[in-house]
C-alpha cells in the first residue's frame, strides 16, 4: 500500500479486486481501473502470489457483469474462510483451563500441532513454485489417504 493512501484504501483495493457485488468503494475510490481515482493508485506494488487470482477475478467479474450474473469471489470464498477461522478459534479455545483449573497435555499438544501447521504453511509459501507444487501434491496424497481411512472406519 502506498504511503499517501487514505485510510479506506486497503479496503477499497480488496473490495475492487475480490468483491464484484459492491457498487461503491470506501474512501471515495472509483470502480474503474483507468479512473484517476482508481484503487490501483493505492498500491505501491502487487503481491506476486495474488497476481493470477486478481487477474482471474477481474476477468470473471467482467464476464458476469456483461452477462448480468451477480458474482463475487469474496462471497464464493466466505464459507471456506469461515470454516478455517472457526477451526482455528476452536483449537485455540481447547487450551483454555478447564473447570478443574488444570491444563491438559492433549490440549497443549493440539495447540502445538496448530502452531506447527501454521509455521509449515508459511514456510511452504516461501518456497519456489516447483517445490510448492510437489509439497502440495504430497499433502494432497496424505489427505486422501486420511479421508479413505476415515471412510473405512464409518459403519455402513
Amino acid at each position: 500500500i502506498a504511503d499517501d493512501t487514505p485510510p479506506g484504501g486497503p479496503a477499497a483495493v480488496a473490495m475492487w479486486l475480490f468483491d464484484g457485488s459492491v457498487e461503491t468503494l470506501p474512501g471515495g475510490f472509483d470502480k474503474g481501473e483507468l479512473s484517476p481515482n482508481s484503487p490501483v493508485k493505492a498500491l505501491k506494488s502487487f503481491p506476486q502470489d495474488l497476481v493470477l487470482v486478481g487477474r482471474s477475478s477481474i476477468l470473471i467479474k467482467g464476464l458476469s457483469s456483461r452477462l448480468g450474473i451477480p458474482w463475487s469471489l469474496a462471497h464464493e470464498w466466505a464459507p471456506s474462510a469461515r470454516k478455517v477461522l472457526a477451526g482455528n478459534t476452536e483449537k485455540n479455545k481447547a487450551v483454555a483451563v478447564k473447570k478443574s483449573g488444570k491444563v491438559r497435555i492433549r490440549d497443549v499438544v493440539r495447540l502445538l500441532k496448530t502452531w506447527a501447521r501454521g509455521k509449515g504453511s508459511r514456510a511452504v509459501a516461501r518456497m519456489p513454485s516447483p517445490v510448492r507444487t510437489k509439497v502440495a501434491a504430497v499433502a494432497l496424497h496424505f489427505q486422501k489417504r486420511r479421508e479413505a481411512k476415515e471412510q473405512n472406519k464409518e459403519p455402513s
